[in-house]
């Protein structure tokens, strides 16, 4: 089965060693997908200028451990495939994070207790699970992140100041897996993680659980 479809993957199929490339290769489409990702990323490549290429290597890294590792099933890596295509089709010079948003009559920009943070979509979703991970660890937690689907920063505002990072992610202890929200930052030491579910994975709950139990000093 697996070199049934050798030539569409961008790699040998039948080589394929770890259990992401075996699924990609044992499904036409989502081997295919592999081979159309090769070449919307080499040409995102040519189109990003220094700053990007540098960037745009360390978050496709990320998407490869990350986004597509987290996969158990080919329908979860013809989702992942599809979205990434459609990010690094659109060419960009620059690779930057979301648009800074702080009105406060944006959903998701007002905190619990009324007061506006700037927020900053980061647009590599899994570009702190290694800093999460070692937060999970000072912290005697069990488990580790193994992916996250979206990620912010609040940044108090001041050059060199704190940043407070809040993920939303997948947690695994043994073969069990859960929905969190983690969040740390990078100057005091701010820790927290807590369940969360699909239905209340608002960016609004995001905000307010970083901004609670991450923000400031």
């Amino acid at each position: 089965m697996l070199g049934t479809y050798a030539q569409a993957a961008s790699f040998d199929c039948n080589k394929a060693a770890s259990t992401t490339e075996k699924l990609i290769c044992s499904d036409a489409e989502t081997s295919a997908l592999d081979g159309k990702l090769q070449g919307a990323y080499k040409a995102a490549l040519a189109a990003t200028d220094a700053y990007g290429k540098k960037a745009l290597a360390e978050e496709q890294r990320n998407w490869i451990k990350y986004a597509r590792g987290i996969c158990q099933d080919s329908a979860c890596l013809r989702q992942a495939y599809t979205s990434r295509i459609a990010l690094l089709a659109r060419n960009e010079k620059h690779i930057a994070n979301g648009k800074v948003y702080s009105d406060c009559k944006l959903p998701g920009n007002q905190t619990a207790s009324g007061e506006c943070v700037n927020v900053v979509p980061i647009r590599d979703p899994n570009s702190r699970v290694e800093s999460f991970n070692q937060s999970l660890g000072q912290q005697k937690q069990n488990g580790r992140i193994i992916g996250c689907s979206r990620l912010i920063d609040l940044p108090v505002g001041v050059a060199g100041s704190n940043h407070s990072f809040g993920g939303s992610c997948v947690l695994q202890e043994g073969t069990q897996r859960r929905d969190v929200r983690i969040c740390n930052d990078d100057m005091f030491g701010h820790f927290q993680v807590e369940p969360s579910t699909p239905q209340d994975a608002s960016d609004k709950r995001l905000v307010d659980f970083t901004y609670a139990q991450c923000y400031g000093g």
